[in-house]
Formats: C-alpha cells, structure tokens, sequence
C-alpha cells in the first residue's frame, strides 16, 4: 500500500503545528518533572531540585520548539491576513535565532563530558543526551531540513526523512526557506 502523506487545509495545518508544538513542550516539561519526583521520591526538602545536566537541555529543547510555534503561529497570521511578519523578516529574526540555538547546543557538550568524568548520577545523564538528541533533531527540522511527515492515517515518517537528511536529498524546511530569502537579500 502506497504511503500517503495527510492533507489539510492550510489554516488548519498552521494551527495544529502552532498549538501542537506549545503542547508538545507543556507535555515533555510536565514529563520530566513527574518523572523525576516519582524516580527521585526526594519528598524533603529538595523535592524540585534542577538536575542541569538533563534540565539544561529540557530547556533548550523547548526554546527550539517555541519558536517553531511562534513561526506556525505568524505563518497562520499571514494566511487569515492578519498583520503579521513577511517572510523577509522573519528570516531575518530566525537567521540569528538559529545561531543562537547552535551556541545553545554546543553548550551542552563540555557539560556533558564533565558530568561523565565526574561520574554523575547515571539516569540524568541518559535523560540529558536523549533530550539533547531531541533538540539537535527539532534544530535540524525547523532550521535545515523537514524531518517529520505525518501519514494520512495519523503515523509519522520518522527513518525515511532521516535518510534524506543523511543522503543529502532531503526537502528544505519552509522556515530554511525564509531564511535564504533573507540571507539573499
């Protein structure tokens, strides 16, 4: 059977991409504090106590989708023909934006190789690297390529847009594309 990609009319895709992402980063961020209360039961006096070395790149992660919300959201202004940014300047914003992101994720990395050395509590690294994981993957799907397709039957396309990524054949992002408009000038 043929995979078809879901269709829907484009004011109700930018909303649903919109509103999804800010839930998406309710979701992971009421998760990893759920999990850590229940995994840590520190029921005294450092109950909500950050463990940074998997909190910092939480925190990332969810800069990353925000800001894809704000783009859907700004997409969704533009086709209601509401004031909005023109593509010209959102490029411009995100162009910056996306080297901050960058900075934000290399961050991470001597945290990460001191945190090992330092032999650190074992489950907060392991929750560290794979929210960093899911940072690099939403940078890499707002800011370069499209790496997630939804199916017509609600599933999403994870391996083949990560082989597009790797082969080099992959669909630029929409935002990517503000982005050279900008760059071009």
């Amino acid at each position: 059977m043929a995979k078809q990609l879901k269709k829907r009319p484009i004011e109700k895709e930018l909303k649903y991409l919109a509103d999804f992402e800010l839930y998406g980063v309710l979701m992971f961020a009421g998760m990893y504090f759920a999990t850590k209360y229940i995994v840590d039961m520190d029921f005294g006096k450092n109950v909500f106590q950050l463990n940074w070395i998997s909190f910092y790149p939480l925190l990332v992660f969810s800069v990353i989708v925000i800001e894809g919300s704000f783009y859907w959201r700004n997409k969704l202004r533009m086709v209601r023909r509401k004031t909005a940014l023109s593509s010209f300047e959102i490029g411009r914003i995100y162009s910056k934006l996306r080297w901050i992101n960058v900075i934000l994720l290399a961050a991470y990395l001597p945290i990460m190789i001191i945190a090992v050395l330092e032999k650190e509590d074992l489950s907060g690294i392991i929750v560290g690297i794979l929210l960093y994981f899911m940072a690099v993957i939403e940078q890499i799907n707002y800011f370069h390529i499209r790496l997630s397709y939804e199916t017509e039957y609600g599933g999403l396309f994870v391996i083949e847009p990560l082989k597009k990524l790797f082969t080099g054949t992959g669909k630029r992002s929409q935002l990517r594309k503000d982005i050279d408009t900008y760059l071009k000038g």
